[in-house]
């Protein structure tokens, strides 16, 4: 008989589901699963349909865990999902298996995690004594926080590496947080599911830590040190020579646009662009 818990919470209430099962039937475990994770069809190794299963999922807004283990040796066909935004960073707490999808395969174990895109079609292979948790991040929600990193629009799509190795300090720091997240987001009664504002610094903490933890396209740029931002009265003072350059300008004019003395913008425009206002304009010129 399953030991089912109480219906999840519409999303509506409270933006995510919430629910653990553990049952004996494999087919039961995958209706569960095509209703509240994705469409998808288990085939296990053997010809029982009956196993020691066990899931949970839980969530808010665009953060979200997924805990699973089947408790036989089977492979879960997930079906494509095109307008699907999820990724799971998936982490074998106990046994190992591997993803497949696009013509190649990557393992997930108790040393390297895989980065699992949602779109394409998967098969999930799973060893009988695989345990596994993956924390479901929004591909753009981590696309915003990193425009927000960075301080300007991405130029051409987020995309990750497929693996990482969790002997890394990266890897290690990635594993202790999405324990922790797993922790939180599963205890109704955390600060994470009562206060929207805790949930919202959790999930800051997820996007931000797996964006520097992971390389992916604009990791470079990322971890590259970054030069103090040029203050207000600098960029007003470009903008307007950009605009006026074919005029005659002098520096008394430039400074009394961007609302500050001559001197003022001297020191400026040395100090963040190595140059003086009136070079920025010969160069333009």
């Amino acid at each position: 008989m399953a030991n089912e818990s109480p219906e999840p919470v519409p999303a509506a209430q409270n933006n995510g589901v919430d629910f653990a099962l553990a049952s004996p039937h494999l087919d039961e475990i995958e209706d569960i699963c095509n209703r509240f994770v994705t469409p998808h069809r288990l085939t296990s190794a053997s010809r029982t349909q009956k196993a020691d299963s066990k899931l949970g999922v839980h969530g808010v807004k665009d953060l979200g865990v997924f805990t699973v283990a089947y408790g036989a040796q089977l492979t879960a066909q997930i079906y494509p999902t095109p307008m699907d935004d999820r990724l799971a960073f998936m982490i074998a707490e106990s046994g190992a298996g591997h993803a497949k999808f696009d013509g190649q395969e990557y393992a997930f174990t108790a040393t390297q995690a895989a980065v699992i895109p949602s779109g394409p079609e998967l098969f999930m292979h799973y060893q009988e004594n695989c345990e596994t948790l993956s924390l479901l991040l929004s591909r753009n929600r981590l696309t915003e926080q990193c425009e927000k990193l960075l301080g300007h629009e991405l130029e051409r799509p987020l995309a990750f590496d497929k693996l990482l190795s969790l002997d890394s300090a990266a890897g290690q720091s990635l594993r202790r947080l999405g324990s922790y997240a797993a922790a939180e987001l599963s205890d109704p009664l955390s600060m994470t599911r009562q206060l929207p504002a805790v949930a919202q610094q959790l999930e800051q903490m997820m996007l931000t830590s797996f964006l520097l933890g992971q390389t992916h396209t604009y990791s470079e740029a990322l971890l590259r040190p970054q030069s103090a931002a040029a203050p207000f009265y600098v960029k007003r003072a470009e903008a307007f020579i950009e605009a006026h350059f074919a005029e005659p300008l002098s520096l008394a004019a430039i400074a009394a646009h961007a609302g500050v003395s001559a001197r003022s913008l001297q020191n400026g425009f040395q100090s963040f662009r190595g140059m003086t206002p009136m070079a920025f304009l010969r160069s333009l010129r």
